[in-house]
C-alpha cells in the first residue's frame, strides 16, 4: 500500500482543501502517515499571506526531501500559485507545483500520471475533519477587493466562485451524522458568498436553509468583511440559538488615513457604528479582529489612533501582525517603510493590549452558564479537559473521558493564563 503524508499552513481554505485531498487519496487506496514519516507522497499545501508564511512553506519542502528522499513531492496552496517558477528554481527536486485552480485535480493528475494503481474514485463532499473537534466547511472562493497589501486576489482569483447550497448542505449532514458538533463556514471572502450564483442569495439565505440541523450541530462563521457584513445577518444571528454568537470581523487598523490607504472599504467611524449595533442586538456577542502594524506611511500618531480604537472597542481577541511586503500588490513599492525594530514595539503594545482585552471580556461571564463543546484532547499543561464556548471563551474543565466531543453547558469561576476556569463538577 502505497502512503501518503500532507501537510497545511495557512487559513481554514487550506486546510478544508486538504482534507479533500486527504479523503481522496485515502479512498484511492492510500495510508496517511505522518509527515515527520517516511512516504511514498508528500503534499505541501503552503501559504504565502507574509514572508514567515513563505518561509514556512520552504521549511516544509526540505522537511517532506529529508523525510523521503525518494519520494514524489507535490506543492500547492498560494506560495505556488505566486512564486512557482521561483520555487522550481530553488527546490529543483519538487516533481509537481499545482496553483490554487488545479488544487482539487491533484488526486486525478497523480493517478493519471501512473503513481498509483489507479483505483477509481468519485469526488464527494468531505465526510470528516481529520484532527480537529470542528469541522470547516469552504462555502466560497475568490476576492475581488484588492486591499493594497493583500496578494489574495492574484493567488486565489478575482472572480467569486460559490459551491451551490444543496451541495454545502449535504457536506454539513455528512459531518454531523459523523459526530462533528460544530461545523465553521469558510470562505475565501464569505460576506461575498452567493452573489454568482442564480438566482443570487446570501450567507443569510444559506444559513436559513441549513436551520433543520440546529438540532445537531452549532454552526460558527469565519472572517467576515465589516463592509459585507448584512443587517439580514445580524438579526439572524440574534434569534438564533444554534449560530455562536461570535464574528471575526478584519479591522487592520483604526486610523482613517491608514485605512485609506490600505484601500479598506471602511472608515473608523463606520466599523464603530457596526459594532455598536452588533452588540446592540447581541449582548453577549465575540468580537475578534486582525490588526496590521507598520503599514508604510503609518506615523506614531496613525499607530496612537489604533491602539485608542482597540481599547474603546473592547474586542474578545486581536491577531496582531506586521505588515509584510508581497510583490505584485500596490503596498509592495510604497513608502515611507516602518523600521523593522518599530514593527516589533507596536506589536508587542497591541499584543499586551489585547492580552488585557481578552481578560476583560471572560470576566463579564464569570458567575455565569455558557455552553462548550469538549474537545478531543486534553489540555497538556494541566491534563484539564477543555473547549470554547459558543462566544469563543477557551476553558479548562475537570471531567471524565465520556464528555468529550460533547455540548455541555459549565458555569465560569475564574480566569487563568487567558482562559476560564470551569466550576469542577458542575454540568448542566
Amino acid at each position: 500500500m502505497s502512503k501518503i503524508a500532507l501537510a497545511t499552513l495557512g487559513c481554514k481554505i487550506n486546510q478544508y482543501e486538504t482534507e479533500v485531498l486527504r479523503e481522496y487519496f485515502i479512498q484511492a487506496g492510500f495510508e496517511e502517515v505522518s509527515f515527520r514519516e517516511k512516504a511514498d507522497l508528500y503534499i505541501v499545501n503552503t501559504c504565502s499571506v507574509t514572508q514567515r508564511a513563505d518561509q514556512k512553506s520552504e521549511e516544509l519542502i526540505r522537511k517532506a526531501k529529508k523525510n523521503g528522499d525518494l519520494a514524489y513531492l507535490i506543492v500547492t496552496g498560494c506560495y505556488a500559485e505566486a512564486e512557482g517558477n521561483r520555487l522550481k528554481k530553488k527546490f529543483p527536486y519538487i516533481d509537481l507545483i499545482v496553483g490554487n485552480e488545479e488544487k482539487s485535480n491533484i488526486g486525478q493528475i497523480v493517478l493519471e500520471s501512473n503513481k498509483t494503481k489507479g483505483v477509481a474514485i468519485s469526488a464527494t463532499p468531505i465526510q470528516r475533519f481529520n484532527g480537529h473537534n470542528r469541522a470547516f466547511v469552504k462555502i466560497e472562493d475568490g476576492c475581488n477587493q484588492f486591499c493594497a497589501y493583500c496578494r489574495i486576489p492574484y493567488v486565489r482569483g478575482d472572480v467569486v466562485r460559490s459551491r451551490p447550497p444543496d451541495e454545502i448542505l449535504i457536506e454539513i449532514e455528512n459531518l454531523a451524522q459523523n459526530g462533528f458538533k460544530e461545523i465553521v463556514l469558510a470562505g475565501v471572502n464569505l460576506g461575498l458568498y452567493g452573489r454568482d450564483l442564480n438566482p443570487q442569495i446570501g450567507l443569510t439565505d444559506l444559513l436559513k436553509k441549513a436551520e433543520y440541523l440546529k438540532e445537531k450541530i452549532r454552526i460558527r462563521l469565519s472572517s467576515l468583511e465589516p463592509h459585507l457584513l448584512s443587517p439580514e445577518l445580524i438579526d439572524l444571528m440574534a434569534e438564533s440559538p444554534w449560530i455562536c454568537p461570535h464574528l471575526h470581523l478584519p479591522l487592520q487598523s483604526g486610523d482613517e488615513e491608514i485605512l485609506e490607504r490600505m484601500e479598506r472599504k471602511y472608515t473608523p467611524h463606520q466599523y464603530k457604528e457596526l459594532v455598536r449595533e452588533i452588540r446592540e442586538k447581541i449582548p453577549f456577542i465575540a468580537i475578534t479582529s486582525d490588526v496590521m502594524v507598520g503599514f508604510p506611511g503609518e506615523r506614531e500618531s496613525h499607530f496612537n489612533n489604533t491602539y485608542q480604537f482597540l481599547q474603546d472597542l473592547g474586542f474578545s481577541r486581536l491577531h496582531i501582525f506586521r505588515f509584510s511586503p508581497r510583490t505584485g500588490t500596490k503596498a509592495y513599492s510604497m513608502q515611507p517603510r516602518v523600521d523593522e525594530k518599530i514593527k516589533k514595539r507596536r506589536s508587542k503594545l497591541l499584543r499586551d493590549l489585547a492580552k488585557k482585552l481578552s481578560r476583560d471580556f471572560i470576566s463579564q461571564f464569570l458567575g455565569k452558564t455558557l455552553r462548550v463543546l469538549v474537545e478531543d484532547k486534553r489540555d497538556p499543561e494541566t491534563g484539564l479537559l477543555t473547549g470554547y464556548t459558543d462566544n469563543y471563551i477557551r476553558v479548562l474543565l475537570e471531567g471524565e473521558e465520556k464528555l468529550k466531543n460533547k455540548l455541555v453547558r459549565v458555569r465560569l469561576t475564574k480566569i487563568k493564563d487567558g482562559r476560564a476556569i470551569v466550576e469542577t463538577g458542575k454540568f448542566f
